[in-house]
């Protein structure tokens, strides 16, 4: 009996604020393998991303960021796998995304592999999601956000969702990134809340 193709999906934690929402959008990953064999996690941890978490994580999270991945990639290699087009992943997540993460992205500066692998997912009409973390935002930066769109990525800034009334910084982070796992096509609904308000009384 052959082996279930696996799914891949791979993190990419720049150098943006926001180490929490990679720390858990991998632990979602590393939940919903626990029960999907086919699933497969694979990471990069860009010099800038490594150096925000060292300042916005405890040292054990840190060890986390490296530790759930199923691959963890060097940035400087591109001979990794998941540059080459005939084995892509099926959807790429940066998150946090830096500015020069968007625009390298939108002006396919495939010098590193993060990069490389993000230029792969468009070319092959993979789902590309870009958890942008900027604000506020000049024009060049909603250009880039222009570009990426129309070549099929997805800009998704990691907004709070305050109807939820969340009581901590993790609690609003894992809500931001089941929500941006649920854009790269992961079942994650017993994962995250939704929106529910209540049926209007009737006057």
């Amino acid at each position: 009996m052959t082996n279930p193709t696996k799914k891949k999906i791979g993190i990419v934690v720049s150098g943006a604020s926001g180490s929490v929402l990679a720390l858990e959008s991998l632990k979602l990953l590393r939940q919903l393998a626990e029960t999907d064999p086919t699933l497969q996690i694979h990471a990069i941890l860009t010099d800038g991303g490594r150096q925000t978490a060292s300042l916005e994580l405890e040292s054990h999270e840190q060890a986390l960021l490296e530790s759930l991945p199923d691959h963890l990639h060097d940035d400087r290699d591109l001979t990794a796998s998941i540059a080459s087009g005939s084995n892509p992943l099926d959807a790429l997540l940066i998150v946090p995304c830096s500015v020069r993460s968007l625009s390298a992205v939108a002006h396919s500066q495939t010098d590193r592999l993060s990069i490389r692998a993000a230029d792969v997912m468009l070319k092959e009409r993979r789902t590309l999601v870009l958890a942008v973390r900027e604000s506020p935002l000049h024009l060049g930066h909603l250009q880039a956000m222009q570009m990426v769109t129309q070549m099929g990525g997805i800009i998704a800034p990691p907004l709070p969702a305050y109807y939820l009334k969340p009581q901590s910084i993790t609690e609003l982070a894992r809500q931001n990134a089941a929500r941006l796992l649920s854009l790269c096509g992961l079942p994650v609904d017993d994962l995250m809340q939704r929106w529910r308000p209540e049926t209007p009384s009737q006057s």
